[in-house]
């Protein structure tokens, strides 16, 4: 398997047929279909229900999709940087919980891509889970998480946190009746939770029977889900705006016995690139 043959298979899967793929790649569509033939062959698996007018991927080829994606992705990033390390152009990937922090890296980044303009910078949000693999995979360069990481894996510089945990509720709720809520008065109500494993739910013990409805990993959609009355969303401060006249939504900040902290992570003994390291220390300097 090689990333010329992945590239054919991905155009495959994007145009939905050999014909239109081969048309795409500028090649003969019986030299398309003999590639594709023989990954399968190697692979030792079939990758495409065939037969129907559109192709369709069987399981085995819906995962190799995910990760051509990803492969594809990372070889063209690595490629960019390479080329642009002389005059320190090219690609940084981020990903990047959710918090009212960020805007401390915003003016890094603005500054890095003010300095240099052919830098491009690619934010993807996402839980602590979901960076940390994609981190892991080589997939992002660096990663903004907030709570505890693994300290030998990953090298970090602290973010000041102005986070504060609370609850989103509609604006006509019971808890904004009161006048200081505590987490015993939340727990009365169905619940919806960050989907993050690092989040510790301990400090419910002892508060009694409580009931999660649904989990999330951006609260956007966690917010649709309490204007629809599904829950209250236990989440962070600052990410859903609540403060403009026609919001649906309040937010009741809680005083919980832990602060969270707030990080940017990258891999230990992974060779960055002069852009990164570049974008550190500008980080470092704003600090």
């Amino acid at each position: 398997m090689n990333i010329r043959v992945l590239h054919y298979f991905v155009t495959i899967v994007q145009t939905k047929s050999i014909s239109n793929a081969a048309q795409a790649l500028h090649i003969t569509q019986p030299t398309l279909s003999r590639q594709i033939q023989e990954l399968e062959e190697d692979l030792g698996t079939r990758l495409f229900h065939r037969g129907n007018r559109e192709i369709t991927l069987t399981d085995d080829g819906q995962y190799l999709y995910n990760r051509a994606i990803e492969i594809l992705s990372l070889v063209e990033k690595t490629e960019n940087n390479i080329r642009g390390a002389k005059d320190l152009a090219g690609e940084i990937y981020i990903g990047t919980a959710e918090t009212q922090s960020f805007d401390i890296v915003a003016r890094a980044i603005k500054l890095m891509t003010n300095t240099y303009p052919n830098t491009k910078i690619h934010l993807r949000s996402g839980n602590s889970d979901d960076i940390l693999e994609y981190l892991n995979q080589g997939v992002y360069d660096m990663g903004i998480i907030i709570g505890p990481y693994d300290s030998k894996k990953y090298e970090h510089i602290p973010l000041p946190s102005r986070d504060q945990w609370g609850v989103l509720v509609p604006k006509d709720h019971p808890l904004t009746k009161l006048k200081h809520p505590s987490l015993a008065d939340v727990l009365n109500f169905p619940l919806i939770v960050s989907s993050q494993t690092t989040i510790d739910y301990s400090i419910f013990a002892g508060l009694g029977d409580y009931r999660i409805v649904a989990t999330y990993n951006l609260l956007y959609n966690a917010s649709t889900l309490v204007k629809e009355g599904v829950g209250i969303a236990l989440a962070l401060d600052g990410i859903i705006q609540t403060d403009f006249d026609h919001s649906q939504l309040a937010f009741i900040p809680l005083s919980l016995p832990t602060q969270d902290t707030l990080q940017l992570i990258w891999k230990k003994q992974s060779k960055q690139s002069n852009l990164v390291k570049k974008f550190l220390q500008i980080l470092s300097s704003i600090l």
